[in-house]
């Protein structure tokens, strides 16, 4: 999603769609409100010109009645870590979900309940084919007026809800490139860590998934790590790592990331050869193997010397002896 074809909310807000809760707190009730949305992430799909009908559902943990507003904003994507923004939309958001989604403003919650929260999705007969995005939040308090919010700091609100990702039926584009796969060139000692990037071109998002294959010198598979990236919606980036746990190593390997992605399969692969091996181990070795060598080298010398002057001391004793023993005349 390009920058260019929104304007950014300034609140800030970050949810991520793995989240299932996330608190809600009201300093000055010292109390504490627990909020969770049910789904965090929604799934629809549907044609031009059908109407969708859905429900979602809210729960209030707190130990008080809550009166939630419902807000239903697009969202894009900006940074590699797939995080949700909301946007106010323009007339060239290619990806707006907002406008077809019909909604309650506001909804009463009892304390430790769960509300149903019926929502429609209209989708228009100009619909483009593809992705389209929203998120439905819930925020406490709906009863006090936004003059009010602003009057006093004790109070301080932090939405949490559902992202909904629609795609209408149609010809769609899913292509995913890798821009980014690495591996330090020279690692002593593992584990061995991968960083990479991949770029979405598609019309709607994708899950990439797959493994990263490792060879040895010898070329013999030696082992398969797991790489899940998670949504990477249209236009954006994601980065990924992965880890391959193996500790020591002897020589240059090779690694094969292939990952699957979008309803038809298509893989992207990318390869990259690195060196896994103990330097530092092995010259501290050569270090000790080469000064055990010498000690012994040294001692057979000074042995040696010392058998050199044991026989020079000898000769002169006998030749001392062989005088004495000769007759005096």
């Amino acid at each position: 999603m390009t920058k260019s074809a929104y304007k950014i909310n300034l609140l800030p807000f970050l949810l991520g769609s793995v989240f299932s809760f996330l608190f809600i707190l009201v300093p000055s009730a010292q109390a504490e409100f627990t909020i969770t949305a049910i789904p965090p992430r929604l799934i629809l799909s549907g044609k031009p010109g059908e109407t969708i009908s859905t429900q979602l559902k809210v729960r209030n943990d707190s130990e008080a009645a809550q009166y939630y507003t419902i807000a239903v904003e697009d969202f894009v994507v900006y940074d590699k870590i797939g995080t949700p923004v909301p946007v106010t939309t323009s007339s060239n958001n290619r990806w707006s979900l907002a406008s077809w989604i019909v909604s309650p403003g506001a909804i009463p919650v009892d304390s430790k309940a769960t509300q149903i929260v019926n929502i429609k999705i209209k989708v228009p007969q100009t619909a483009l084919p593809g992705g389209h995005f929203a998120m439905l939040t819930y925020m406490p308090n709906a009863d006090i007026k936004p003059g009010e919010l602003k009057k006093t700091a004790s109070i301080i609100g932090q939405r949490v809800g559902t992202l909904i990702y629609f795609t209408v039926a149609g010809p769609v584009t899913e292509k995913l490139n890798i821009t980014n796969f690495s591996i330090p060139k020279f690692v002593e000692k593992g584990p061995v860590d991968m960083t990479g990037t991949v770029e979405s071109l598609s019309d709607v998002h994708v899950s990439p998934a797959g493994n990263v294959t490792i060879y040895n010198p010898l070329n013999t598979k030696v082992a398969e790590v797991p790489v899940s990236i998670g949504n990477v919606f249209p236009e954006s980036e994601r980065d990924f790592t992965a880890t391959w746990p193996q500790k020591w190593g002897w020589g240059r390997y090779k690694a094969n990331l292939d990952l699957v992605y979008g309803t038809t399969g298509a893989i992207v692969s990318a390869t990259v050869s690195f060196w896994l091996f103990p330097i530092r181990l092995v010259i501290y070795v050569l270090i000790a193997v080469i000064s055990v060598l010498t000690a012994i080298i040294l001692l057979n010398k000074r042995s040696k010397r010392h058998q050199e002057l044991l026989e020079k001391e000898v000769t002169l004793l006998k030749e001392e002896l062989e005088k004495f023993e000769q007759p005096q005349k």
